[in-house]
């Protein structure tokens, strides 16, 4: 993967926990002062694989994920990908909240004209044991778990046999709970995105993690 760039460096890099749909997963994370870049650690700090990237002016935070049960915490959204990474200290999520921010200020040339679409963050499957719109079909070998892929819980597939086009997200029709279905149906209706029923960050401790974060001037 080549970053070089004219006009692109290298802002901070550091080893994060990122709260994947199974389980927690270390990854590590280069900010540049366009884009924030992450893949799965092979060779510590030497070798990775898997590299994502995501600009920052594609890019929202909200660190009101941080809580007890779920330490260190934010929550990562673009209109691709969502998700939940933690830090190992307040000390380490505070800097890199503080140079997130001043990324993405920098990238969207000082205004705050992101993209106002982005992807749900999903409920980590271990989560819910029953569907979270119907409460009542418990999950199985046989009935799996499904994702709404508006607003992120977990469903069962009776609950979820509506389709519907979110450009952002995908060219084709993709599956969303019955909820989202009637509101997306139903643009007229006030109610705002459902919310993530019994949302709660996988709590699991991260093992052996390395690297603590390094940030330089954004230039």
């Amino acid at each position: 993967m080549n970053l070089q760039k004219e006009g692109r460096a290298l802002v901070g890099e550091g080893i994060l926990m990122k709260v994947c749909r199974k389980k927690p997963k270390q990854r590590a994370f280069f900010l540049f002062n366009d884009i924030l870049v992450y893949g799965q650690v092979v060779i510590s700090g030497r070798k990775y694989s898997q590299q994502k990237i995501i600009p920052l002016d594609e890019i929202k935070i909200n660190p009101s994920v941080d809580t007890p049960e779920n330490p260190y915490a934010w929550l990562i959204s673009s209109p691709k990908k969502s998700f939940v990474v933690r830090a190992n200290s307040d000390r380490e999520r505070q800097e890199w909240l503080a140079h997130l921010e001043q990324c993405i200020r920098y990238a969207c040339g000082g205004t705050n004209s992101q993209h106002s679409a982005v992807a749900a963050h999903w409920v980590p499957d271990d989560k819910a044991d029953v569907c979270m719109h119907c409460g009542s079909t418990k999950f199985s070998a046989y009935n799996r778990r499904h994702h709404c892929r508006n607003c992120g819980i977990i469903i069962c597939d009776g609950c979820s046999k509506g389709r519907f086009l979110l450009p952002h997200l995908d060219s084709k029709p993709v599956r969303i709970c019955d909820a989202c279905h009637v509101k997306l149906n139903n643009p007229n209706m006030n109610e705002s995105r459902p919310t993530q029923r019994d949302r709660a960050a996988d709590s699991s401790d991260s093992d052996g993690e390395e690297g603590a974060a390094q940030f330089a001037p954004v230039p």
